[in-house]
């Protein structure tokens, strides 16, 4: 079945609430991807076109990359926010496996009275009044998509970002979708999306710094002939050398997965008093499972976690002392 009763039943609980209420929060999680991100712009767009009135508020800018995106320069930081003193009804938090994932635009969704929670990650904390969690869609964009459709509001404009939803999060239909992504990503097509234009706009605008950022990387990678693992280690001093930003890691994340004698691969970045990891999976290896040893999270390909007060090299010794400890005991 395209979609199931179950949802449309939460599809017709959101569609109501928004029809019921006037001002919306909309937000995601700290370092905006395409599918957070493109979910916020295509609700943004719909409920202006619906007469409401919406603020989009994000923690961190997201890449540059997704400035054709409709709507984009009227996303704002918390700070900006603030000043509008704005009474969010309600907020609606997007591809956030919890609430401590929107950094401070917790803020602004606390202000609100009804939170709405509509994600894909196994493992949600359930952290809404209405949550919609499905961990066997695609993206985020594809559940939003019968949002914006049940509400008579696909146009060009929400088409567009809800494709880059879908586009961005499957890897250009490369992982963890089905026919029914391709049915819908058909239906968005239809809508006026030229997907060669988008591919172009998302895929050929690399900036000068991030090419640096991913040529340091890659002249630093690392690889664990025993484990079949592939890394590389971002460091504050790196970022402040090539003038990167820590959005600009997306891209080393896909090359390194692409890495044939890797099962899978991993992104170090370091920032104060703490250490993120971004785990990929390259032959089928669950990484939510290895990330959630360390208080982590994320889908069984794509997963993360973060360990604290320590610098990025005991990080990557405690990592992998784990992976090497988890080997032998399967061995056994």
């Amino acid at each position: 079945m395209f979609i199931s009763n179950h949802e449309k039943n939460l599809v017709s609980i959101i569609c109501a609430e928004i029809v019921r209420h006037n001002n919306f929060v909309l937000t995601t999680h700290q370092l905006p991807d395409g599918d957070g991100l493109s979910c916020e712009l295509a609700f943004f767009c719909m409920l202006t076109r619906l007469g409401k009135k919406a603020v989009i508020v994000n923690d961190m800018p997201a890449r540059a990359v997704f400035n054709f995106l409709p709507c984009f320069s009227r996303i704002m930081n918390p700070e900006r926010y603030r000043q509008l003193k704005f009474n969010p009804e309600v907020a609606i938090v997007f591809d956030c496996s919890n609430r401590e994932r929107v950094g401070n635009s917790l803020m602004a969704v606390s202000e609100a009275r009804m939170l709405i929670n509509i994600d894909h990650h196994e493992g949600n904390t359930l952290f809404g009044d209405i949550n919609w969690i499905s961990n066997t869609r695609s993206s985020v964009g594809e559940m939003c998509f019968f949002i914006v459709e049940k509400l008579r509001c696909l146009d060009r404009d929400t088409a567009e970002c809800l494709y880059v939803a879908i586009l961005t999060d499957t890897g250009s239909f490369r992982y963890h979708f089905d026919g029914r992504t391709l049915h819908i990503a058909e239906k968005l097509l239809k809508s006026g999306v030229d997907p060669e234009t988008t591919a172009d706009n998302l895929y050929h605008n690399n900036s000068i710094s991030s090419l640096h950022l991913a040529g340091y990387a890659l002249s630093h990678l690392q690889y664990d002939r025993e484990n079949r693992v592939a890394w590389t280690v971002l460091t504050e001093d790196v970022y402040r050398k090539t003038g990167a930003s820590e959005q600009d890691t997306e891209i080393i994340v896909d090359i390194l997965r692409s890495i044939k004698d890797a099962e899978f691969v991993f992104l170090v970045r370091e920032r104060k008093n703490e250490v993120k990891f971004s785990l990929r999976s390259r032959k089928g290896i669950d990484v939510r499972s290895i990330a959630e040893k360390f208080g982590g999270g994320g889908h069984n390909s794509a997963a993360g976690f973060s360990l604290q007060k320590m610098s990025a090299e005991q990080a990557v010794s405690k990592f992998l002392k784990y992976l090497r400890g988890r080997k032998q005991d399967e061995k056994k």
